[in-house]
């Protein structure tokens, strides 16, 4: 007999890993509820399974609840969910922000609910995400091991690589995966436009930065960043930084400060590495205007 999972808040994220579990044998979507009765119907239809109700105390019994709302929708839902007649004891309550951990659960223990904190780190926007695509995502988890243990079999059937952590500093960790997804996605968009004013066109300037962040992936994978690093600064090629400053200075001067701080870090990982000596550091340093 399948597992049940109410959901509250079954937009994109929940949504994307509903229809997961209800391709598989063991899970299956019970309640959702949503801000409206339409969103909820559209979520069901989406997912291909699920009631939809209008109220908290609709919700049918569940093995598990998941917080699918906005990051700060959780605790007024988790505050809501402690207070209602609902029965949770035994129940595994969890969320997908990567910005919060368990406090904005807390209010759960009083039902004798156990919390967890699941963040899957990959985009889960895709209507059409199958169980091969999510094959091998990472799943950062937190809880005590009892949660724990009730939210790894959720992971292992969706096929997600399962990893534990206890009490990490939340915004630190939150901003570095803002960095590598959003903020890479938003310098490629950048760069792209660079491309089409150095006279590339634009499906060209696009097939250009596919292929680089392709490749520059399987690096990472293969290498990781401190060994597989190249380019112009960690050759100490400071004539080539030198034209680019000015090319960007010429085409698009307010992106100068961005491009300075992105390979200002590049230059950190490659002192980091020891590529450079102190006299060619000073020139990279100058050229990037960067305090001494």
């Amino acid at each position: 007999m399948r597992q049940k999972i109410n959901i509250i808040g079954c937009g994109r994220a929940a949504g994307s890993l509903a229809r997961l579990w209800m391709q598989g044998e063991d899970y299956e979507v019970g309640g959702i509820l949503n801000r409206s009765l339409a969103s909820a119907e559209a979520a069901a239809q989406s997912i291909g399974g699920g009631r939809t109700v209008q109220s908290l105390h609709e919700m049918p019994a569940a093995d598990y609840w998941l917080i699918g709302t906005t990051d700060q929708a959780i605790e007024k839902v988790a505050e809501a969910l402690a207070t209602s007649d609902l029965e949770l004891g035994g129940c595994l309550v969890f969320h997908l922000a990567g910005r919060f951990g368990l406090d904005v659960l807390q209010p759960l223990s009083a039902k004798k609910a156990e919390i967890a904190a699941l963040h899957p780190v990959r985009s889960l926007t895709h209507a059409q995400l199958s169980l091969q695509d999510f094959s091998g995502t990472a799943c950062v988890a937190e809880g005590n091991e009892t949660a724990l243990g009730m939210l790894k079999p959720l992971v292992e059937a969706i096929g997600g690589t399962w990893l534990p952590v206890a009490s990490i500093d939340r915004g630190l960790y939150h901003a570095a995966v803002a960095v590598i997804s959003n903020i890479t996605k938003a310098v490629a968009w950048k760069a792209q436009k660079w491309q089409m004013r150095a006279g590339l066109p634009e499906e060209t300037a696009t097939a250009v930065t596919y292929q680089l962040l392709n490749s520059t992936m399987e690096d990472l994978f293969r290498s990781g960043a401190r060994q597989s690093i190249t380019g112009p600064i960690v050759r100490g090629d400071t004539s080539t930084i030198a034209a680019h400053v000015d090319a960007v200075r010429e085409a698009y001067p307010d992106d100068l400060e961005i491009y300075r701080v992105l390979i200002g870090t590049v230059l950190d990982l490659a002192l980091d590495r020891g590529d450079l000596d102190e006299a060619t550091q000073a020139r990279f340093d100058e050229l990037l205007k960067r305090p001494v």
